[in-house]
């Protein structure tokens, strides 16, 4: 993976990709209507599997989360010549669709009761409940896509779901000895950015071929920055920015990038005191003390480093795409991944 050593971080974990940092509104100005169009049917398809489980729960939950899959799938229609953008409403959807059925799979296995500042599936419900909640959406997903009729991308969407269990399968049981930052940065390839790249391309299998490369490499390159940046801002960021609790990946046991690299900058009792809070519940001390360490010793600065190599990678794949509105807001995105706070 080549990660920046901390003098090379420090140097340029700032450097900017753009000028300016435009909101998500702004960047998604050009499919913002559609997007109107993505919402209803997210929140139709929710609001179904929250109903199957007749549960008395109050006002149903809305989907939430910030449509960066369906909004980069309209986009790169855009990009690449696609005409009356409502057509492809229904093929966001399915891919967002797909990542909140990953969500909820992996809720269950983080044992985890908060999802966007909302109760998870498996907190609503429970664990045997949540899992089959997600293999609904899957199915729902799948329905979605075949309104297309085009068996590569239902067979490639498909893929990115095999794949995230194949990345999830490959980490079971392993510690901090047996996994590296490359071996994490490939788990984020599987996880989150196999499902960024199939959005990102599929309209080329509806719209223009040529550019299915230059599509599906800036997806896989964007959605890795934004799994890296994810995987800081956990332990960067107040519980209330998150809508999560805080350090949940130390808490819960995981390995990420960052925290490979904060536990190879420590040393006698900060090592020993990190390692004594892994896999339990932690304290607002604590959730500070890590926050604290992970600045101090520079590991959030080469964490995000690495991130924005990656986002410049994006950024370079995007500029294989025709000029216009589309494609500057890809780029826009490209920056807002790595620059965002929650």
């Amino acid at each position: 993976m080549g990660l920046l050593n901390r003098a090379e971080a420090r140097g340029c974990a700032k450097i900017p990709l753009m000028n300016t940092l435009q909101t998500l509104d702004e960047l998604y100005h050009p499919v913002l209507d559609v997007l109107d169009d993505v919402r209803g049917l997210i929140n139709q398809v929710w609001e179904d599997a929250l109903r199957l489980v007749r549960i008395d729960m109050g006002p149903l939950p809305k989907a939430g989360g910030k449509l960066l899959r369906p909004a980069l799938c309209l986009l790169s229609a855009g990009a690449i010549g696609g005409q009356n953008l409502r057509q492809y409403a229904r093929l966001g959807a399915a891919f967002e669709a797909l990542h909140i059925a990953s969500l909820a799979h992996d809720d269950v296995i983080d044992r985890a009761l908060l999802r966007r500042g909302n109760s998870s599936l498996n907190a609503l419900w429970d664990n045997h409940a949540a899992v089959l909640g997600g293999d609904y959406l899957v199915a729902r997903a799948v329905n979605m896509l075949a309104a297309y009729d085009s068996c590569p991308v239902i067979d490639n969407a498909i893929t990115s779901v095999r794949r995230m269990a194949e990345g999830e399968l490959l980490f079971f049981g392993r510690g901090f000895d047996s996994i590296t930052c490359e071996e994490c940065v490939q788990l984020a390839e599987q996880k989150t950015a196999s499902l960024f790249a199939e959005a990102c391309s599929a309209p080329t299998y509806i719209v223009d071929a040529s550019y299915r490369e230059a599509l599906y490499r800036f997806g896989t390159a964007l959605g890795i920055a934004f799994q890296l940046t994810d995987d800081l801002l956990d332990v960067t960021q107040s519980t209330a920015n998150l809508g999560k609790p805080a350090c949940g990946d130390i808490a819960e046991g995981k390995i990420t990038v960052p925290i490979i690299l904060l536990r190879e900058a420590l040393e006698g009792e900060d090592l020993v005191h990190f390692e004594g809070l892994r896999g339990t519940e932690l304290s607002s001390e604590d959730r500070e003390w890590i926050t604290g360490q992970v600045e101090r010793t520079g590991a959030g600065q080469r964490a995000e480093a690495e991130a924005r190599r990656y986002a410049g990678e994006a950024l370079t794949w995007a500029g294989r795409l025709p000029k216009g509105v589309y494609r500057d807001s890809m780029e826009g995105i490209a920056e807002f991944v790595v620059s965002r706070s929650a």
